[in-house]
């Protein structure tokens, strides 16, 4: 499930290292008791939005202490509602991930795990049928080999921003700015996401919209034309970060900002550049 969403782990201060990891095992955690298999999916998008959420409402959290049956020793966590909230949207769109390749794939690997999930209830259930919506209209424009890149990553976007629409405690403005950050934060993960499969994808023959938006075609080198797309790539990548940039500017944080500047204006270059360039990722933070 993604995973882009990161900090710049040697830019952080000790103290805020040993935060971001209480926020990754604190959604863990959340996940842990919610699905106890939902925790391998973890990715650090979620962990990002508690963080942000946490900070949205001034909130300063305990160190919690507990066993991990993971890393096979005590570790401290995070506790709080806007961890939990953000677990439980990570779950949601876990299921209908699930649901998604199941269909597609016939998978009877995923088709034993959607067992697990298939009864979890929606924290905010106003959400899943417009969820269910906007993931079938991804779906459609998937099936159809969709040629534009903005088209398929603005419905992602529609699916990230969906879960903020109406978090409460906030005045009116900032959920605006929210949700516009978290759109085009969405369409950012999904434009990364395709064009770091892109080899695979082609390999597969499977859709992938910048193969379909800039016309590859089986006679030509792999290579080649990922080295030729990949200019226009970071165009739309960095177009994309700029307004993502522009909201959380406007944000009005409370806490923790350090660890979320940290993401904002380190992390997210550098995830983008990683992948335009094929270096390989870093280890989990928490395990540092």
């Amino acid at each position: 499930m993604f995973g882009y969403v990161r900090p710049v782990k040697d830019e952080l201060k000790v103290r805020e290292l040993n935060e971001f990891r209480a926020f990754y095992c604190g959604v863990c955690t959340s996940l842990h008791k919610a699905r106890y298999l939902a925790k391998f999916f973890l990715s650090y998008d979620s962990v990002f939005f508690a963080l942000l959420l946490t900070s949205l409402r001034g909130k300063e959290l305990e160190y919690k202490r507990r066993f991990c049956g993971i890393e096979l020793r005590n570790i401290s966590y995070f506790e709080g509602e806007e961890i939990q909230l953000a677990a439980g949207n990570f779950l949601l769109l876990l299921k209908y991930k699930l649901f998604d390749d199941v269909e597609d794939e016939r998978n009877f690997a995923k088709a034993l795990l959607l067992k697990v999930f298939k009864n979890i209830p929606p924290v905010q259930p106003s959400v899943e049928f417009r969820l269910q919506a906007l993931l079938k209209e991804l779906n459609e424009l998937e099936k159809r080999r969709e040629p534009s890149i903005d088209k398929t990553a603005e419905v992602f976007g529609d699916i990230v921003s969906l879960f903020f629409e109406n978090f409460q405690g906030l005045p009116s403005e900032q959920i605006t700015v929210l949700v516009h950050l978290a759109k085009h934060l969405g369409k950012w993960i999904y434009a990364l996401d395709a064009f770091d499969d892109l080899r695979r994808d082609l390999k597969k023959g499977n859709y992938n919209p910048f193969v379909t938006q800039y016309g590859f075609s089986s006679g030509m080198d792999v290579e080649e034309f990922v080295d030729s797309i990949r200019p226009e790539v970071r165009k739309y990548l960095f177009r994309v970060l700029d307004e993502v940039v522009l909201a959380y500017n406007l944000l009005e944080l409370k806490t923790y900002k350090g660890i979320l500047d940290n993401i904002v204006y380190l992390g997210l270059f550098d995830e983008t550049e990683r992948v335009l360039s094929g270096r390989k990722t870093c280890g989990k933070v928490h395990r540092a």
